[in-house]
């Protein structure tokens, strides 16, 4: 302890460094001294041009070491910082304070245990009684580690810590390790992410992790969505540039391929209701983040509750008092006898006469759910879906969609186009915010076939079924690469079986099992062994 007394405020260059201060430096770093730990050093830097970051990146590739700098400034030619890092130190030494960067050479010095952690951060305390402090306080009551924008936690700002980078969390491995042990939901968002950071991620997987959130970062494409885990039934990746040019569904469809057992995207539920759309892509003009999460809530949840067969479940949207008028364009012979009996038909001004005096406007819940439960049975093509927020505020919101609809109660299938205007009064109880339909007004016409064409062309996702919707060859050949593995058939018999089942995996490989404990599969059917080596990375199945 008084050794590293004699070393208070040593200034270290090529010539000061020599081989006994190396020595002692070393013996601190393989005791864990921890008198040290509460020891700063200030690392000076000549004629750099760049900004902090800059340095601290090409520094730590450099010399091959991570630290946690503090207190950066620049004076005149000088850039300097503090760190605690012995490790960084002995590297400096033996790389004769020296670095490269962009065809020049910077030169370094040190200012070796010119500063205590009382002096940095006015309390006796370490970068990594720090470091665990904040990363503890982000862990809530419902298992979520909550590293968004991490970096820029109020506490490194105020003490002048440079966590300029989430990847520095992966060298706190003790910490890292118990954290991850418990955490079943981890927040990456606003991180500035440009690929999954798998170092961190690591510490996490092997645990109860089931949900990652990596949304509003930089990640460029799918390509660098690695999958981190088979167990991830929740994941955000909304705000990354990755979504910008996608089509729904293509998005879903490629996001599924890597987690195979996501039950939500983005925040919207994939359920037994089929796949539950995001509708970022839907908005007329993008309202703000609150009311995209309650329109997108509410239009999974109610059009779910409506495509039922009995749609008992819609009365829990509809306030008590609750009114509804309901339009019609058809002409004569197109309109079914519960419409006819409760709309408006606007083609037709006798009859709209006779109904407009007959005050077709229903006032209740309960008038409006049964208006609502006799029409035919429908199935919504959410991705039809244009949606307009006219109004939201504390005590009102009033939403507009326009959509296509199939009616499934015919033998001939057709094909509406609706609008659906919805008036919500908002009350509060307990800090909970509920939404109920207190007007509604729905109308509805044929669509044209222009506009049905666009529309129902991609069957939805059972995600009781590993089965390929529509696959492309780059899709089929996976699906038959992996049956082939499992099943060491040949190609042909693998695809023949696979297209009997609709690209259903499990249904094939049950059909498989039968016949193979049947004894009904010639030989000739399967590969040899020289033949049958197929990498494991290429096919795996959850």
């Amino acid at each position: 302890m008084s050794q590293f007394g004699n070393y208070r405020k040593f200034l270290m260059n090529r010539v000061s460094a020599t081989l006994p201060v190396v020595e002692f430096i070393e013996n601190c770093v393989v005791s864990e001294n921890e008198i040290a730990k509460h020891s700063f050093h200030k690392i000076m830097v000549h004629h750099w041009t760049e900004n902090e970051v800059k340095l601290f990146e090409v520094m730590s590739d450099y010399f091959g070491a991570s630290f946690i700098p503090v207190d950066f400034s620049k004076q005149n030619i000088i850039s300097t910082f503090y760190t605690s890092s012995l490790t960084l130190i002995l590297k400096i030494i033996k790389l004769d304070f020296l670095f490269p960067y962009c065809r020049n050479m910077y030169n370094l010095d040190v200012l070796f245990n010119d500063k205590v952690s009382s002096n940095i951060f006015e309390e006796k305390i370490t970068i990594d009684d720090i470091v665990n402090g904040v990363v503890s306080s982000r862990f809530n009551e419902h298992f979520e580690l909550n590293l968004s924008n991490f970096c820029n936690d109020p506490v490194f700002l105020q003490k002048k810590i440079y966590f300029y980078n989430i990847t520095l969390l992966s060298y706190f491995k003790i910490l890292m390790i118990r954290m991850g042990r418990d955490t079943r939901i981890l927040n990456l968002s606003n991180n500035n992410l440009s690929q999954i950071p798998l170092n961190i991620l690591n510490f996490f997987i092997k645990g109860e992790l089931i949900g990652v959130n990596l949304s509003d970062n930089n990640i460029p494409s799918l390509n660098e969505l690695q999958r981190i885990s088979s167990k991830i039934e929740k994941l955000w990746v909304e705000g990354n540039p990755l979504c910008e040019n996608l089509c729904a569904m293509s998005y879903i469809k490629q996001v599924l391929q890597k987690f195979p057992r996501l039950i939500e995207l983005d925040g919207i539920k994939l359920n037994e209701h089929d796949l539950m759309l995001p509708f970022h892509k839907n908005f007329s003009v993008m309202p703000d983040k609150k009311t995209k999460m309650i329109v997108e809530k509410f239009v999974s949840l109610y059009f779910s509750h409506y495509d039922s067969k009995s749609r008992r479940k819609i009365d829990m949207f509809y306030d008590l008092n609750a009114q509804m008028t309901l339009s019609t364009s058809f002409s004569d012979g197109e309109e079914s006898e519960a419409c006819e009996m409760h709309s408006r038909n606007m083609l037709n001004p006798v009859k709209r006469e006779l109904i407009l005096n007959n005050k077709r406007h229903y006032k209740s819940r309960a008038a409006v759910v049964s208006v609502l439960s006799q029409l035919p049975n429908s199935v919504h093509d959410l991705s039809s879906f244009n949606i307009d927020v006219l109004k939201h505020e504390s005590n009102c919101l009033i939403l507009i969609i326009d959509g296509i609809f199939k009616e499934v109660n015919k033998m001939k299938e057709r094909f509406i186009q609706f609008r659906r205007t919805f008036i919500f009064s908002i009350f509060n109880m307990h800090s909970i915010s509920h939404y109920h339909i207190v007007n509604e007004m729905f109308s509805m016409s044929l669509a044209l076939p222009d506009l049905v064409k666009n529309y129902f062309q991609t069957p939805l996702r059972n995600l009781t079924q590993l089965k390929l919707i529509n696959p492309d060859q780059e899709d089929k050949d996976i699906i038959c690469t992996a049956f082939m593995h499992y099943t060491n058939l040949k190609k042909p018999e693998a695809e023949t079986r696979l297209l009997k089942h609709e690209w259903d995996l499990r249904d094939a490989l049950k059909e498989f099992t039968v016949d193979c404990k049947s004894d009904k599969i010639s030989s000739d059917k399967f590969m040899t062994a020289e033949i049958s080596d197929i990498p494991p990375s290429e096919y795996e199945i959850d």
